[in-house]
């Protein structure tokens, strides 16, 4: 018991020192963190080829509970609240955001208010997003350096990983100048963020904001669907459908899996022109104005463009679509 309470002092005094509690918090016991906690998989400044499928889905060295977890089980309710609180008090401050990834979010998150449920979502999720966008800019730059350097193989891969058009087709060892060119104007449109506002609203639309069945079992924040057998979750009442909605090993597998659907599908085509068009110009990227071009992203079409754009404005979004993460990678 003893080298218990000597564990959490020291975690606690951990995360004192990167400013994610305060003082206040001594009378308090410290976050169960626990496994859930995998920030040793997103501080790597750069990207191996060979392992970025498996690094972009957080699928290596992972080590966290494949069960269901409550809050209190990985806060205490108390120091969940007060650190959602101080997450969100420094964005209003314009202070980066702690590299904190938490692998699941809580399965209770329904037993709090509707104001604190969305505090606490947002603040589990912001990271993870940022990061999400953080790695396709790194993917941005290796691509943009394998072109500089004809660099074949790596052309090739994100050729294959965004879905270039005709990609199945084309003899990556024997391509014309023009060829090359053509593939690297499309993957400069297809490798960049998205907004995070508009992340976030689609997350909480799409989750119930952490509630639903889907986030709680599967940790499917998008409602991605999928056709592969044993890859996804199927509706409740409805055992033989052909589809299921995607499941993941983590959270950031969910936001990562979305990013790269967007960034690759057809069905988001114009999404990916007006972005480019707009960053060209020099512009923001605002999340509003993005969302839209996801009338194919659900079945009701432009319906779902208002439900989007309408959570952005109802929860002043927009104020989260340009703050960063602490530069400390170790």
């Amino acid at each position: 018991m003893h080298s218990h309470n000597s564990y959490l002092t020291v975690f606690a005094f951990i995360l004192f020192l990167s400013g994610i509690i305060g003082p206040g918090f001594w009378k308090i016991d410290s976050p169960k963190f626990s496994s859930f906690l995998n920030e040793k998989n997103y501080t790597r400044s750069s990207i191996n080829l060979q392992e970025l499928d498996k690094y972009s889905l957080a699928l290596d060295n992972l080590n966290f509970n494949k069960e269901s977890l409550s809050s209190d089980q990985i806060f205490d309710t108390n120091i969940a609240i007060a650190w959602s609180n101080q997450i969100l008090g420094n964005i209003e401050k314009s202070i980066p955001l702690p590299r904190t990834f938490l692998s699941q979010l809580p399965n209770d998150l329904g037993k709090y208010d509707t104001a604190r449920k969305k505090k606490l979502f947002i603040s589990i999720l912001l990271p993870i997003i940022l990061r999400g966008n953080e790695i396709v800019i790194e993917e941005q730059i290796s691509m943009k350096t394998a072109f500089s350097e004809n660099n074949i193989e790596k052309i090739e891969y994100y050729s294959k990983r965004y879905k270039v058009k005709n990609w199945k087709k084309i003899n990556f060892y024997n391509m014309s100048f023009a060829q090359m060119i053509k593939i690297k104007e499309e993957l400069l449109k297809k490798i960049n963020q998205i907004p995070v506002s508009m992340m976030l609203a689609q997350a909480a639309i799409e989750s119930g904001w952490g509630s639903s069945r889907f986030a709680k079992e599967g940790n499917a924040l998008f409602g991605e669907w999928t056709w592969k057998n044993n890859s996804g979750l199927k509706p409740r009442g409805n055992v033989n459908a052909k589809f299921a909605v995607k499941s993941f090993i983590n959270i950031s597998a969910s936001v990562n899996s979305y990013i790269l659907n967007l960034n690759s599908h057809p069905a988001y085509k114009r999404m990916r022109n007006f972005r480019f068009l707009i960053i060209k110009s020099g512009k923001s990227l605002s999340g509003v104005e993005t969302a839209n071009y996801l009338d194919k992203y659900a079945e009701i079409g432009f319906e779902y463009v208002i439900k989007v754009t309408s959570m952005i404005k109802n929860n002043k979004f927009d104020k989260f679509d340009n703050i960063k993460l602490e530069n400390n990678y170790n």
